[in-house]
């Protein structure tokens, strides 16, 4: 017959103790996980009607595309959006373009997509002008850059690289709303060039109505970490789709032409917030739990 020591027993106790202390610790830092989510995002989808019933007319005189799809958020604060898929491909024209640059599609990151024509170099794409940012130098054929005006309450977007080969449009992009149309005027426009916040960013902080670059959700083209996307408090939606416009500067238009679609697998998870008085008690417990068991083993 075996018989357990009452000292025994207590070191038993002590050591449960703070094997549960140290589990509600851990388990009041996890992140509260949502279902993932698939979105198919097709490349007519016009990112700057994000929120409206119908595009605004005349504001696309050569293409307004359709409305971009959207999820509906959980409210709350802390929460964070991650892409874990993104996979397609998309064309800014396969329908009119020169035979030379139809077509021309790219994945989620965006392409290096290259044009020629009797317009190129024009003031408004050129440094002789404003607001041109290819110098006036750079021979043709080139590629686009991107340099978008904000519509009505969406924010334009800024994408510009010194190399043609480093330009990147047609990407995925998205923006959060809260349940109300967006209303101008619209927050400032980000900068995703590499001399601003680039590309590779780890983490984001978009403002409501603020159009903001995911790509492929990774901080390199098809490699690195998942990006993490701080979706703002108050905002009830999201939406995903493309920027796009004539020459990609300006105002949105040109969508009607374009083909392809992309296809974005994400989930949106809550980081809560740590009360420091609750944190404090569960070290004191466990604290007190390793002393006691050291007590235990001593005597």
């Amino acid at each position: 017959m075996f018989r357990v020591a009452p000292g025994r027993v207590s070191n038993h106790v002590a050591a449960i103790t703070l094997l549960l202390a140290t589990g509600a610790c851990l388990f009041a830092i996890l992140p509260e996980a949502r279902a993932q989510v698939t979105v198919s995002i097709d490349s007519k989808s016009n990112l700057y009607a994000s929120g409206l019933a119908s595009v605004p007319p005349e504001t696309h005189p050569n293409g307004e595309g359709i409305l971009p799809p959207y999820v509906t958020l959980t409210p709350g604060t802390g929460r964070v959006l991650r892409f874990l898929s993104v996979s397609g491909s998309v064309s800014y024209n396969n329908t009119d373009a020169p035979a030379p640059y139809l077509g021309q599609f790219n994945g989620p990151d965006g392409g290096a997509v290259w044009f020629a024509d009797s317009n190129f170099p024009t003031n408004f794409l050129t440094t002789s002008g404003t607001p041109g940012l290819i110098s006036p130098s750079e021979p043709s054929p080139t590629t686009f850059y991107v340099d978008m005006d904000s519509l009505g309450g969406i924010s334009g977007m800024k994408l510009f690289e010194s190399l043609p080969s480093d330009r990147r449009v047609m990407f995925l992009a998205g923006v959060f709303l809260t349940d109300a149309e967006p209303t101008a005027p619209a927050p400032a426009s980000l900068d995703f060039s590499s001399t601003a916040t680039g590309r590779s960013f780890s983490d984001l902080y978009p403002l409501l109505q603020q159009t903001f670059y995911i790509g492929d959700g990774l901080t390199g083209e098809g490699t690195g970490s998942i990006q993490t996307f701080w979706v703002p408090d108050g905002a009830t939606r999201l939406f995903l789709g493309i920027v796009d416009g004539a020459y990609f500067v300006g105002g949105p238009d040109y969508y009607d032409n374009n083909a392809g679609s992309f296809s974005a697998t994400f989930e949106v998870t809550t980081v809560p917030e740590i009360d420091p008085t609750t944190f404090a008690s569960v070290i004191s417990l466990v604290v007190g739990s390793l002393a006691l068991l050291e007590r235990r083993r001593a005597g």
